[in-house]
């Protein structure tokens, strides 16, 4: 799987704007690359972001989530594996303090995957 550098710099920076707080977004593409991000309406606080599947949109391939955790803990929590099971194949968590190299991807089942990034 692929990743466009402009989505996740965009990403990285919504994770900054959002910041102390978390965000979330669904990942779409084409062809097996990441392109676009869907930011649909959530509940967030310090330590949750938390969203409404009826606000998901019809017919569209969700490759996966990204969401931001405002500490510098990087690994999933249980919601977010829980998540993870529900919604695509890659899951992008960035945290603090949300520089080019402070995220990680990871399968559905919150192991650790390699995206290039194109």
């Amino acid at each position: 799987m692929k990743i466009r550098r402009d989505l996740l710099e965009a990403l990285i920076e919504m994770a900054k704007n959002n910041h102390p707080y978390e965000f979330f977004a669904l990942l779409t593409g084409k062809k097996g690359i990441i392109e676009e991000f869907v930011y649909i309406p959530f509940q967030q606080g310090e330590d949750y972001a938390s969203f409404n599947t009826s606000f998901l949109p019809l017919g569209m391939r969700i490759y996966g989530t990204v969401h931001s955790h405002p500490s510098s803990s990087f690994g999933p929590s249980g919601q977010d594996l829980s998540t993870f099971t529900s919604y695509g194949k890659v899951h992008i968590i960035i945290y603090y303090p949300y520089c080019k190299h402070c995220w990680k991807a990871y399968d559905s089942l919150g192991r650790e995957i390699s995206l290039e990034i194109v």
